[in-house]
């Protein structure tokens, strides 16, 4: 859902997830991940350079990835 075009885009990530339901958004929370979920089937999450490291990037891709399994 993100745009792909550099201008159009802001801090935030938007994860369709087609076929899921907030549990992912409620998994993610129990290990650590701050993120929002929006009815129907999205996602969200921001990472803020003022405060986010590209090693708390890497974990949460890691934590995602694991929970959609």
């Amino acid at each position: 859902m993100t745009p792909r075009e550099a201008h159009r885009r802001g801090a935030q990530l938007s994860i369709r997830l087609v076929n899921r339901d907030r549990s992912v958004c409620d998994k993610l929370a129990a290990v650590g991940v701050a993120g929002d979920w929006r009815e129907p089937d999205t996602f969200r999450v921001a990472a803020v350079p003022l405060y986010n490291s590209y090693l708390d990037v890497y974990h949460f891709v890691q934590r995602f990835l694991a929970i959609l399994q």
